[in-house]
């Protein structure tokens, strides 16, 4: 049952959600899973996540879980279902310490074994037996001192000489040992370092190397080249792919096939257009707003007809007339088709002028039909 601190008092909004999720039926069953989360820049950890069949990957990004698979499931017992039956967000508790997540689960498993006996049992040995693949907390400590020292292989060697030198090193040293590393050993996380370091030539402010960087970049690329692999076979086989794919990674699941196949969606791109600048275009796109905005029939119909008559000599790209009347002469100015509006305006303030007459008018016009429109 869901338990309220004592003295607690609810507003009437909170009270009118309690009494609406109150009246929800309840989940029949749900499921726990156990994540464990390694070392990075915070210590190692294992998150339990409550109802977890109906969380998406997504949500556990923030963790960088995204990718994970959870190591450990068992159902839920019924007090469990009823306290997490109002959770609208994602729910989970993590652990830096195996005792306290031991004594956490003993408190369920009892619970699942007055349920259905021995379940509880059965889930508190597996998950006991999980404590020295996954060291967190004082595990953890007492797994690095027991550990014993392991002899540092030749690879490792010749990494942390490149890392520490490398940068003494011209790009034509750099292209030499690259090369021979290609058409020798062909050593993935080498090869990334020299690459790392041929780029660093390139760049005014140079990355720092670290071995974690190049682990980071070795993970990467086997992951790329697996989830290609997996690809290309599935599409080839989709029946027999899972076999196929067993002969060069014999641990791979169905889950991981999965997971493997999931393509992130393409944004779509949005169409560009160019702008609209020339006059009688700019005209028809404001007759067309008056249209939606008419009021009355007759408003409707004078828009609808000054709108044929722009489009049928857009259409037929006829020229634009300017009539202008100054000194009590009428003259008619004509304009390419395609003259823009701004071109057409400053015209018409010109023409408007006080004392302005059709021979100075006339040197202004030859000049913008001789300038690019």
């Amino acid at each position: 049952m869901v338990k309220f601190k004592a003295g607690i008092v609810m507003t009437p909004r909170q009270k009118a959600e309690f009494d609406r999720m109150n009246a929800l039926p309840r989940k029949p069953s749900g499921k726990v899973e156990y994540y464990y989360k390694p070392q990075t820049k915070y210590p190692p950890r294992i998150y339990v996540f409550m109802h977890s069949e109906i969380w998406c990957d997504r949500n556990r990004r923030p963790m960088g879980l995204y990718n994970a698979m959870p190591f450990l499931t068992r159902p839920m017992n019924r007090e469990e279902i009823e306290y997490h039956h109002f959770d609208i967000r994602l729910c989970y508790h993590q652990y830096e310490d195996w005792e306290k997540l031991i004594y956490a689960e003993e408190q369920e498993a009892d619970e699942l074994d007055k349920e259905n006996p021995g379940t509880g049992t059965i889930f508190l040995a597996q998950l006991k037996s999980y404590g020295e693949r996954y060291p967190i907390g004082t595990s953890q400590n007492q797994l690095t001192v027991a550990k014993p020292e392991q002899m540092e292989s030749e690879e490792t060697r010749y990494i942390r000489k490149l890392i520490q030198h490398g940068q003494e090193y011209t790009a034509k040293q750099v292209t030499e040992l690259m090369r021979a590393e290609q058409e020798g050993g062909k050593r993935m996380s080498i090869l990334i370092l020299l690459r790392e370091l041929y780029k660093n030539f390139e760049k005014s402010d140079k990355i720092p190397i670290t071995p974690e960087l190049i682990e980071r970049k070795v993970f990467l690329s086997q992951e790329r080249t697996r989830k290609n692999f997996v690809r290309r076979v599935y599409k080839k086989n989709k029946l027999f792919a899972l076999e196929e794919i067993h002969t060069r990674y014999p641990g791979y699941s169905e889950q991981q096939l999965t997971i493997d196949l999931k393509q992130k969606t393409s944004k779509v791109k949005a169409h560009k257009t160019n702008p609209v600048l020339d006059l009688r275009r700019c005209q028809l796109e404001k007759l067309a707003f008056k249209l939606k905005g008419a009021t009355d029939d007759e408003e409707y119909h004078d828009t609808c007809c000054k709108m044929v008559m722009l489009q049928n000599a857009h259409d037929h790209r006829l020229p634009i007339p300017l009539t202008v009347k100054l000194q009590g002469e009428v003259l008619v100015y004509s304009f390419h088709w395609k003259t823009r509006e701004r071109t057409i305006k400053s015209f018409v303030e010109l023409a408007n002028t006080k004392g302005m007459t059709h021979e100075s008018l006339k040197g202004k016009y030859q000049e913008l039909l001789r300038s690019p429109q």
